[in-house]
């Protein structure tokens, strides 16, 4: 399939519109000579992939378009690809030097440089096509004119990747270095237009309109931008179809800059605002963390102060803290326990509830794994069936071949139509007439002798013309005697060989229950085939169980997650309480010494906070370790995740200002873009090659004729 120069024109046209789109144009990448005047350099790199049906790459090249838009003289290389390389805008010969096509021209207006070669390079993606019909695996051709149930999937792949060592920092502003895959990042779309006699279509990722005519277009959009997206895209979808055949399905993608597209940017704007969000959390983290350690130091002095000052109250305070000041005492540090055990509680719960998402996560990938190993046995099952119909194609071939040894060579009855039976003929010739006619030739060269005895010749002649008839003679002589000790022996040897090649060719192929030989082997083979099925089909039963135990496994783990949720939330508001209760006992216990008197008051508050002040250091403390130093840690770990992930991006939008195959002139506005078009499959393939093949077997019919007419003559 050959695209026009209109074609091209229209492909470069709407990559730069595709591209516009995108929000990025790729700056040039090599160095030009000249460029006078007010020149504007374009130059736009369209890489087609030609594909047939299954995926295999038939044909790629390169489309190169270069614009120059201005006034003024230019003389500037434009990098290419120089293998097949051909001009498109003209008939002339292009000037092509050290891998670029020099350009040299005085511009007035706008003009355009077009040409075409053979792609070199390595493509930016991988496209991927699987069918099933039915629910068995199928090859393109195997659908054309079929009915039932199709399922199309496509699998579109980030190839660029490259390792990398990414720079970004942590919750402190330390610089961290992780080895990463950077990619260069891709967007693109597929499309396909299903015909009228596909019903009932659905797919979980198509954007889905008519085509005006009756048919289903359906549009896949593709974002392989890690980490905003996969550096993988898989979807597809499936209809009912009747007569079937696969329509072709075009893939066009662009390399794209996430830090300067409109569709992009924002996001990756709030990955480097996610990674300062996580510091700032850190700075005032630590903060937070420094204050309460000198909470602690304080506390320490003042449980000091309380406890000299309950050695001078002792006296004063024996008939309250002898009476309603221990209950309030010990209802106070009953509700402080409680209290604390509560803040104890809403962590843990919290921390069980981070692990139940993630076993729900791993539940889920475990499910989709095995489904995913599910779906492929199949595949290895009809693998077995197709290796155990080969083998049975070997074993009738031997069979055949077998015969048609035995039938070539035949006995010596069978005629000419066998080797053995034309050796019988030739020894039935050389024994008989011929043996017979040298004896003949020898009786009448004898009577010509007694003619030439009886003629008017002189004697010297007659001895002469003797002599040679005596030679003759001889020479018949010696040649029947070499045809009884030579020729007739040898004839016998060939049918001996014949005889014992028939044998060893019977042997070596034998039977299937025949040891050593080739059906027997055959047989094994096939035998090992049907235990290794056997065995798939266990697999395949397996994986089924194991598939549906995931997937039970999954939907317990999320019911798990929604139960730790709402154990949380119990427990954050049991902590609410036990709060209040604390403040309250706080509250009562402070009634109970106004209600006394003087210094009897006095020592029973001061009892109180002796026996509780000691905890406030250690609370202190508590709550540096468990709360405030582990918010320092989940504002380092939040800088740090999102910091690695706009370091990922701003990686690969580095990658993508050299995106360009070849590159362009300096200075150039550059453009790239690919398309991959997947051809279908309607069977005309298939009629054009049967065609063919009854012609060759005509041209072959006609040369056996011709040969046996030449045998004949």
């Amino acid at each position: 399939m050959m695209m026009t120069t209109r074609q091209a024109a229209l492909a470069a046209g709407g990559v730069a519109s595709l591209a516009v789109l995108a929000g990025y144009i790729a700056p040039g990448a090599n160095a030009a000579d000249t460029t006078g005047g007010d020149v504007k350099v374009s130059n736009t790199e369209t890489v087609q992939i030609l594909m047939d049906a299954t995926g295999k790459i038939e044909n790629q090249r390169v489309y190169d378009q270069l614009v120059l838009t201005g006034s003024g003289a230019v003389d500037i290389a434009n990098p290419v690809s120089t293998q097949g390389l051909r001009n498109l805008a003209g008939f002339g010969n292009l000037d092509v030097r050290d891998g670029a096509v020099r350009v040299k021209s005085d511009v007035s207006g706008t003009e355009k440089f077009r040409s075409v070669s053979d792609f070199t390079e390595e493509l930016p993606l991988k496209l991927e096509v699987t069918y099933q019909l039915n629910g068995k695996n199928v090859e393109p051709d195997d659908i054309v004119g079929k009915s039932g149930t199709l399922d199309v999937r496509y699998r579109v792949t980030n190839t660029t990747g490259i390792e990398k060592d990414v720079v970004f920092e942590d919750g402190l502003g330390a610089q961290k270095t992780s080895r990463e895959n950077v990619v260069i990042p891709m967007v693109g779309s597929l499309t396909t237009i299903l015909p009228s006699d596909f019903t009932k279509v659905s797919s979980a990722e198509a954007n889905a309109a008519g085509d005006g005519r009756g048919g289903t277009k359906l549009s896949f959009t593709m974002t392989l931008i890690p980490p905003i997206g996969k550096s993988t895209a898989s979807f597809g979808y499936t209809a009912q179809i009747t007569d079937g055949a696969i329509p072709k399905a075009t893939l066009s993608a662009l390399p794209v800059d996430p830090l300067q597209s409109p569709s992009f940017k924002g996001g990756a704007a709030s990955y480097e605002g996610g990674a300062e969000t996580g510091q700032e959390l850190t700075a005032g983290a630590t903060e937070i963390d420094a204050n309460v350690l000198k909470l602690r130091d304080g506390a320490r002095d003042l449980v000091a102060g309380i406890l000299k000052l309950q050695d001078g109250a002792g006296q004063l305070s024996s008939g309250l803290n002898n009476e309603a000041v221990p209950g309030a005492r010990k209802l106070a540090d009953g509700a402080d326990k409680l209290d604390a055990g509560a803040q104890e509680l809403r962590t843990g719960t919290g921390d069980l509830n981070d692990g139940a998402q993630k076993l729900d996560n791993g539940a889920g990938d475990l499910s989709d794994g095995l489904k995913t190993a599910e779906d492929s046995a199949p595949a290895l099952l009809q693998g077995i069936d197709d290796l155990v119909a080969g083998s049975q194609l070997i074993d009738d071939g031997l069979v055949q071949l077998k015969g048609a040894v035995n039938a070539g060579v035949g006995s010596p009855a069978d005629g000419p139509s066998t080797l053995r039976g034309g050796v019988a003929t030739i020894k039935a010739g050389i024994a008989g007439p011929l043996v017979s006619g040298v004896d003949a030739a020898i009786s009448a060269l004898n009577g010509v002798k007694d003619l030439v005895d009886a003629s008017t010749a002189t004697a010297a002649e007659k001895a002469t013309i003797k002599g040679n008839l005596d030679a003759v003679i001889t020479g018949l002589t010696n040649g029947k005697g070499l045809i009884n000790s030579q020729l007739l022996p040898g004839l016998n040897s060939l049918d001996a060989g014949l005889v014992s090649l028939n044998s060893q060719v019977a042997g070596g192929i034998g039977t299937p229950a025949a040891d050593g030989t080739l059906r027997n082997g055959v047989a094994q083979l096939i035998g090992g085939l049907g235990l290794l099925k056997a065995g798939g089909l266990d697999l395949v039963d397996g994986l089924g169980q194991l598939s549906a135990g995931a997937s039970l496994l999954a939907d317990g783990t999320g019911e798990l997650t929604a139960g730790t949720s709402k154990l949380n939330a119990g427990a954050g508001t049991l902590s609410d309480g036990t709060g209040r209760l604390s403040s309250g006992a706080g509250e009562l216990s402070s009634g109970l010494g106004d209600a006394a008197s003087g210094s009897g008051l006095l020592a029973d508050g001061l009892n109180q906070a002796a026996e509780a002040a000691p905890a406030l250091p250690e609370g202190a403390n508590r709550l540096s370790k468990e709360g405030t130093s582990k918010l320092v840690e989940a504002g380092d770990e939040t800088a740090m995740d999102y910091g690695l992930k706009y370091a990922l991006i701003a990686a690969g939008a580095e990658r993508a200002g050299g995106a360009q195959p070849y590159g362009s002139p300096e200075g150039a506005t550059a453009l790239t873009a690919y398309t991959y078009e997947l051809a279908g499959a309607n069977g005309a393939e298939s009629a054009n090659l049967t065609r063919g093949l009854a012609a060759l077997a005509v041209l072959g019919a006609c040369a056996g004729l011709a040969a046996i007419r030449r045998v004949l003559a």
